[in-house]
């Protein structure tokens, strides 16, 4: 037991040693941000509002977001990007869109080439593996959840990680205008006694 211990320790402890020698070892592809999102503005209030440093980012894809968040923390922040990329049957056809085979190949890529790698940490697990992988120390400014539009992932989600956020850390994420994101939103809230905010389109969420 002790030894797996230390081999999950000095596992996480060199994810940024890890993630740069991915980077460095495959092939670069065309870049397609082959992406949905939908809440920049929103994010961009809590950025400008606050000191934002460590991300962690429940559901990437191509990287959209991820760029997004690894250009607003800079490159002495940090970004750590979960994601299974095997897609979800209820999330914007990503399980039958074309790109699924080399979606995670194709993350890595976009991400080298917008000179953000030093600072992505990818983690291809599924949030409830990340969830007891990442070192407990470890605290995020923002966490932000993009999964499944299922009110019990994104339940399981929220209550999962808040213990990752900091005393003033953000807990956010998109897809309010789903009804099970809304229902899995609102459970969770109230659990943690929380209100929620969202933005009049019905894409952004935010937990105060």
């Amino acid at each position: 037991m002790k030894t797996i211990k230390w081999v999950i320790g000095i596992i996480l402890c060199s994810f940024s040693l890890c993630a740069d020698t991915l980077y460095e070892s495959i092939n670069d592809l065309p870049f397609d941000p082959a992406g949905y999102f939908a809440t920049e503005q929103s994010l961009d209030k809590i950025f400008l509002s606050q000191e934002i440093k460590t991300v962690i980012e429940l559901g990437s894809w191509a990287g959209a977001s991820t760029r997004f968040f690894a250009r607003r923390v800079g490159e002495d922040g940090m970004v750590y990007a979960i994601d299974h990329w095997l897609g979800a049957t209820n999330h914007h056809g990503e399980t039958t869109a074309p790109i699924r085979d080399h979606i995670y190949h194709l993350f890595l890529s976009n991400i080298r080439q917008a000179g953000v790698e030093d600072w992505v940490v990818p983690m291809r697990m599924t949030t409830d593996e990340a969830a007891k992988a990442l070192r407990k120390d470890i605290r995020a400014d923002l966490i932000y959840v993009d999964t499944s539009r299922d009110t019990y992932r994104v339940y399981t989600d929220i209550k999962t990680w808040h213990p990752f956020l900091n005393e003033d850390g953000v807990m956010c994420g998109t897809e309010w205008r789903e009804p099970a994101v809304r229902v899995g939103v609102q459970k969770a809230a109230a659990e943690l006694d929380k209100t929620i905010e969202s933005d009049r389109k019905g894409y952004f969420w935010v937990l105060r």
